[in-house]
């Protein structure tokens, strides 16, 4: 029996190294002088090293994001789409956001648009109103818990390391100028990721009400594309989708998620200042 369980795990082992010592299959059309010998372990390391140099950067995210209460006739279903833009420094970090969430309005059915700007800086976060135009700013207890999530999810590296598990089940493809890695993860498997990152956010500031919530959460359909520049080894973009279903004081919630961003102007932003004016402005956020 030992020996039997040896030779499975022996097995195994060769199988996941070789996997991730296979070099990418070339996608349709792309040339031959083109095609790279690097295998998918040496591709994903360079980009988590070249991640780790990241000064700055620009992306553009789009989300379409939808979400069901219930079921049959007491079933309710929310729909929003977002697109933003979005100014990056690492360190010391800060942010500028700019876009508009869409929404249909559950009465009328008419798409409401509401206009969302942001900065975060060292000074704080400012949220602007998209009625009344108010500058707010979140309390500074609340601001640290942020900026701690942030510069974590915000961090591509420490992303790409998470994900490094996963790894076994890339399909990994090349064009003329990119490694494409898609990942479609095992549920179980991806529920145990995102518990681990829920204990690094309670670390963070994040209550264990919701590292509970997430306990309840299944994952039916997550995949994920990560498209990285051949040249230099940047993330050129990110595609994730996301179906999850989760019970809550006994109703069931489904969301449907598909984000999709890009990445550009590498190390070109280099400085983020919140204007004056917003600072004199805004009004703090009652807790």
């Amino acid at each position: 029996m030992k020996k039997w369980g040896y030779a499975f795990f022996t097995s195994l082992l060769v199988f996941v190294l070789a996997a991730c010592s296979e070099t990418a299959e070339p996608k349709t059309g792309t040339k031959e002088e083109s095609k790279s010998e690097l295998t998918l372990q040496e591709v994903y390391d360079k980009a988590i090293e070249r991640q780790n140099e990241l000064e700055s950067v620009s992306a553009d995210m789009k989300m379409n994001q939808v979400i069901t209460f219930g079921s049959g006739e007491e079933k309710f279903v929310m729909g929003t789409k977002s697109n933003m833009k979005m100014d990056m420094i690492v360190d010391p970090l800060a942010m500028y956001m700019d876009g508009t969430m869409t929404m249909e309005d559950p009465d009328s059915g008419d798409d409401i648009n509401v206009d969302m700007e942001m900065y975060m800086s060292e000074q704080g976060l400012f949220m602007q109103d998209s009625e009344s135009k108010q500058w707010m700013k979140l309390p500074s207890d609340q601001f640290d818990m942020v900026m701690g999530q942030t510069a974590n999810q915000a961090n591509a590296a420490e992303q790409l390391e998470a994900l490094k598990s996963f790894i076994d089940e890339f399909k990994f493809e090349q064009t003329d100028s990119e490694y494409v890695l898609t990942l479609s993860a095992a549920s179980d498997k991806f529920k145990e990721y995102m518990l681990e990152q829920m204990q690094l956010n309670q670390m963070l500031g994040v209550p264990s009400e919701e590292e509970e919530m997430f306990e309840n959460m299944t994952f039916d359909k997550v995949n994920y594309t990560i498209n990285i520049n051949k040249d230099n080894f940047d993330i050129l973009s990110m595609d994730m989708v996301v179906n999850m279903g989760i019970g809550v004081e006994g109703q069931e919630i489904s969301m449907e998620m598909n984000t999709n961003i890009t990445f550009d102007n590498v190390n070109g932003v280099k400085n983020i200042v919140v204007p004056q004016e917003v600072i004199d402005k805004a009004v703090e956020i009652e807790q």
